[in-house]
């Protein structure tokens, strides 16, 4: 089927566009370029800031110059995450688009609808001289994936809204009105080296759900790191060859690989095969394609970390704390991912990102990852921290559910959600504008199975468009 052709054909027309273009988070100079020459061609008046971050701006309509001004706001840049058998370049070719059972996909990658989807929302308002609406500010930024670069270094100044309409949620019929704030810890600990003592053996762990790290935390899906961790863990004398895992710090790890050496390879093997049995059948729901596999033979000629190092990086990993922490009712107030570990040329790196709508919290499981790393030898760095968007109660929300429900029939639910958006920056800037998330189904985001639904994008699209009409 071609994808342009699905309706909304101005949604998916755009939003085939944007997924030719490379967007991994860190690499969106040509996505905003091609923002920027978006706007000059449709005589709008357009700005593009030394992050990259792109503001449009449209007249209203005639008929609707009284109209109080609205910001549109979506992210530009996309997690690159694929499956591991996929020679997908993230760098420079495009997301394949597929069509599955009413759900849009891609081929062994990540979708991009989170957020392309957002960005494809408003060019299709933009391009269209036949909706009705008041004065628009479209606000595309850079580097939400990762740090959030785009949205702190935004110049909010000149903005005249008065609303701001966040289209970066990915439930349907769910009105966003709060998130998490969240804070990366990175943590290092320096390599030693020894003679090694023993033999090689290699183990790789591959195929497993992951998932976004904030979205999809309380599912119980396998953390490939810290299942690595557990295999490892009680091994005498391990002495640490390679260790890595996991892509992005936002994202559940799908992937772990390690060589190590170890004292008596068949007593490892033979720890590792019951652990290996004890952690599939313990995530054979959550995670049914997972799949760990020993190497007995592995090639690596390198040096190895000492033994007693060694250890100290692998306790440590099989005792963070990750996943979920608490939750009230439907929302996930508190968590951890333990996203990311590297093998760098003088240290064992890994990323912890702790989110949490309760700053005090977010902090408190911050202090305790750090009391653990001192304790074991480490050092640590807060990378990024960025407070949370606390619930309001407006005229916008009631408006949004009396609309939701003249198109679908429904009462939307009004939630917070546990995923990080970027209204938690911008309410610090102009605490006077009303702002509301929405967006449409998307399943697996953060992870190759990411998909969403189409009919869920005619649904949004039009209640995007009826808002726009109906705000006074």
């Amino acid at each position: 089927m071609e994808i342009k052709n699905l309706e909304p054909k101005a949604v998916f027309s755009h939003f085939y566009d944007i997924s030719q273009i490379p967007r991994e988070s860190g690499n969106e100079e040509e996505i905003s370029n091609f923002l920027v020459k978006f706007a000059k061609d449709r005589n709008l008046e357009v700005s593009q800031d030394e992050a990259l971050n792109v503001i449009i701006r449209k007249k209203a309509s005639e008929g609707f110059e009284d109209r109080p001004s609205i910001a549109l706001q979506a992210h530009m840049d996309m997690v690159a995450v694929k499956e591991d058998d996929s020679d997908h370049d993230f760098a420079k070719d495009p997301i394949k688009l597929m069509v599955e059972d009413g759900w849009l996909t891609a081929d062994g990658t990540t979708l991009g609808a989170d957020d392309g989807m957002g960005v494809a929302f408003i060019m299709a308002v933009l391009d269209d001289e036949n909706l009705d609406h008041g004065p628009i500010e479209a606000i595309i930024t850079t580097g939400e994936e990762t740090s959030m670069v785009g949205a702190n270094a935004l110049d909010l100044s000149n903005l005249k809204s008065k609303y701001l309409i966040n289209i970066d949620s990915e439930e349907e019929g769910v009105l966003t009105i709060g998130c998490a704030g969240g804070l990366d810890l990175e943590v290092n600990f320096d390599k030693e080296y020894e003679d090694r003592n023993g033999d090689l053996l290699g183990l790789e762990l591959k195929g497993f759900t992951g998932g976004h790290s904030g979205m999809e935390i309380d599912k119980f899906r396998l953390n490939a790191i810290k299942a690595m961790a557990r295999l490892l863990h009680d091994i005498d004398g391990l002495q640490i060859a390679s260790l890595v895992g996991g892509v992005k710090r936002n994202a559940i790890p799908t992937s772990a690989k390690a060589v190590v050496a170890v004292k008596d390879k068949n007593e490892a093997i033979k720890l590792i095969e019951s652990r290996k049995e004890e952690i599939l059948n313990e995530y054979k729901d959550t995670d049914p394609k997972g799949v760990i596999e020993i190497d007995e033979n592995p090639n690596f000629d390198g040096k190895v970390i000492t033994a007693d190092k060694s250890k100290d990086i692998i306790d440590i990993l099989y005792l963070m704390p990750d996943g979920l922490f608490k939750k009230f009712e439907n929302n996930i107030v508190t968590s951890s991912n333990l996203g990311i570990l590297e093998d760098k040329e003088d240290s064992i790196m890994f990323n912890v990102m702790i989110r949490s709508e309760i700053d005090s919290a977010k902090f408190d499981r911050a202090r305790i990852d750090m009391e653990l790393v001192r304790r074991f030898g480490g050092s640590f760095e807060v990378k990024s921290e960025y407070s949370g968007w606390q619930r309001e109660e407006t005229a916008l929300i009631d408006l949004s559910n009396k609309v939701w429900k003249e198109l679908v029939g429904s009462d939307m639910e009004v939630s917070t959600t546990h995923g990080g958006l970027e209204c938690g920056l911008f309410k610090k800037e102009i605490p006077h504008v009303e702002m509301i998330s929405f967006g449409p189904e998307i399943k697996g985001a953060h992870s190759p199975e990411e998909k969403v639904n189409i009919e869920s994008v005619a649904n949004n699209y039009k209640f995007l468009v009826e808002m726009l009409k109906i705000i006074k």
